[in-house]
């Protein structure tokens, strides 16, 4: 049986490569905010993911008090 606990140094090395590169990128977008163009940034984009959000929940429900009810066809 192999050993399960044995250290792969290149998943390591690539791990914390990844964790650097993401640290980075999150210490960058926090700089960003702090001027009004960056602040602007971040709030159009919240704005959009709860928009987006909202749709979803909207069509949901739609479908759901919809459900077993017939839509009449135009012909």
């Amino acid at each position: 049986m192999a050993d399960e606990d044995a250290r792969d140094p290149q998943f390591d090395a690539m791990t914390a490569r990844l964790l650097r590169r993401e640290a980075l990128r999150r210490a960058a977008e926090e700089l960003n905010t702090m001027s009004p163009p960056g602040l602007e940034g971040v709030l159009a984009r919240i704005s959009a993911e709860v928009t987006e959000d909202a749709a979803i929940r909207h069509s949901e429900a739609d479908a759901v008090s919809h459900k077993g009810t017939v839509t009449p066809s135009i012909r």
